[in-house]
């Protein structure tokens, strides 16, 4: 029965820690594989920011170098007195050109226009306004500037940036700007072939906030400023990196990647919506999660079928341990049963040396009963001796059994010779009064004899002892007589 539990117990452990592995695995599975979806959108990113970064770093450093070429050019003495054709052709002849390139102008002081790169005759307009016209007029350091976003005069209305320069006077005192135009479609152009996701963008904006370009487009985000966020910092801090926040006035939570485009003050962000980073990763968890229930529950519903089937089987196992102690036309214990009481109470009553009684009973007569009446009735008549026992075998320890046939036997625990005898006068009269009928006994009604045998266990004693004491005590009421009760160890 021990080695029975055990083994249960270890297969409920075994069910259990097979159960728990399984959660354990696909919590591993996810998560490494959301660490590695998020890991594969950071390489994407960085990639892209990478190659883009090179691209427009490379197309403002040569627009640079032309604007540098015509500085020099313009410090070149008597530039004024070359004709206006030649002096057009010494200024711009190694200046870009490309298709998303504008032309390139010289101002004077207060804004207007000396040269222009597209004509020999400037056009007559004014860039004092102008961001990029102002910022050198009001510093000398400023170096390379990117300007703002503004709808070109020269272009009729085309959205451009102007990258500029300081031009200044041999003693330091401003003489105007050199600038070239960049057209925003540029930028447009070359962030339209990327493919990126629906909640995603990629930014182009100046290092204090300000918005060159956004994809998805929006004309609402031409030159505005996201300087103001918290999360903005984390630009100026470093020179690139990621990091997870809300920038746009969307509201979506992404993850920003981000890098400086060297020699320019311009950064390039690409921003993936977290949520669309993770949309595949979630529909894998969602399969592994149904999955790893449907398992979980498997085998949870095992270990219950497992449970139910030991429960069935155990009691089936007690009904029939049940059963083979009892007997089966009365319903008491039978002779097995018996026995293995017998033997326990004996080494109890040895152990606290305490008596021990039995009676055993017979039916006076049952041959003629059974000769007379029929079997049937002598079966029913045992059923109703059962029950006049049992009722006497009242307290937990005292047992009631058939022991074979018409012999019955009663087994009471500490109890001594006298109140054993009273007990087994109160059965023998308890049967007479039923007044069972019985023709061929001599008293013309159903009795029975008892004999009654008492001990208390001594070391080299054996309850065969005793056992035998109490049949000799039964047989001694017969030759008596019938229809009595005789205690072992008394005169007859």
């Amino acid at each position: 029965m021990k080695s029975r539990r055990f083994l249960h117990r270890a297969l409920y452990a075994l069910a259990v820690l097979l159960a728990a592995g399984i959660c354990a695995a696909s919590v591993a599975l996810l998560w490494i594989d959301r660490r590695d979806t998020w890991e594969a959108a950071r390489v994407s990113a960085r990639n892209i920011t990478g190659v883009l970064s090179a691209d427009i770093s490379r197309t403002v450093q040569f627009y640079d170098l032309s604007l540098q070429g015509v500085m020099e050019r313009l410090a070149e003495p008597g530039l004024e007195n070359l004709a206006r054709a030649t002096r057009q052709r010494f200024l711009f002849d190694r200046s870009s050109t490309a298709e998303y390139l504008g032309a390139i102008v010289v101002t004077d002081k207060d804004g207007n226009i000396r040269y222009h790169s597209g004509s020999l005759e400037p056009p007559t307009l004014n860039f004092a306004d102008r961001d990029f016209f102002q910022v050198h007029r009001d510093a000398g350091d400023v170096g390379l500037y990117v300007s703002k976003p503004y709808h070109s005069r020269l272009r009729e209305g085309d959205e451009s940036i102007t990258i500029s320069r300081r031009l200044s006077n041999p003693d330091g005192s401003f003489a105007g700007i050199v600038g070239g135009s960049l057209r925003l479609a540029y930028f447009r152009d070359r962030l339209a072939a990327l493919s990126i996701g629906e909640g995603d963008e990629i930014t182009i904006f100046r290092n204090d906030g300000v918005v060159l370009l956004r994809n998805p487009y929006s004309l609402s985000d031409l030159g505005s400023n996201i300087g103001m966020s918290p999360d903005f910092q984390q630009f100026l801090v470093r020179r690139e990196g990621s990091f997870v926040g809300v920038l746009s006035p969307d509201g979506i939570n992404r993850l920003y990647t981000f890098d400086a485009i060297e020699d320019t003050p311009l950064i390039l962000d690409v921003a993936m919506d977290v949520d669309e980073v993770f949309e595949p990763w979630t529909r894998r968890a969602v399969l592994v999660v149904a999955v790893t229930a449907a398992l979980f529950l498997s085998v949870m519903a095992l270990i219950a079928l497992f449970r139910r089937e030991m429960r069935l089987r155990q009691a089936v196992e007690a009904q029939l341990a049940a059963q083979a102690q009892t007997d089966g036309l009365t319903g008491m214990p039978n002779r097995r049963a018996f026995d293995e009481a017998l033997a326990r109470e004996w080494r109890d009553a040895r152990r606290e040396q305490t008596p021990l009684s039995l009676l055993f009973l017979d039916a006076d007569h049952f041959k003629r009963y059974n000769d007379r009446y029929g079997h049937p009735e002598g079966d029913e008549l045992l059923k109703v001796m059962a029950l006049a026992l049992k009722q006497k075998a009242r307290r937990p320890r005292d047992l009631a059994a058939r022991y074979g046939g018409e012999e019955f036997v009663v087994l009471l625990p500490d109890t001594g010779r006298e109140r054993a005898a009273a007990v087994a006068e109160s059965i023998r009269q308890t049967i007479a009064g039923l007044r069972v009928p019985h023709e061929a006994s001599e008293a013309g009604i159903v009795t029975v004899s008892v004999g009654v045998a008492t001990a208390i266990p001594r070391a080299d004693e054996s309850a065969a002892g005793l056992a035998a004491a109490a049949d000799a005590a039964l047989y001694q009421a017969k030759h008596a007589g019938r229809n009595r009760v005789a205690v072992a160890g008394e005169a007859a």
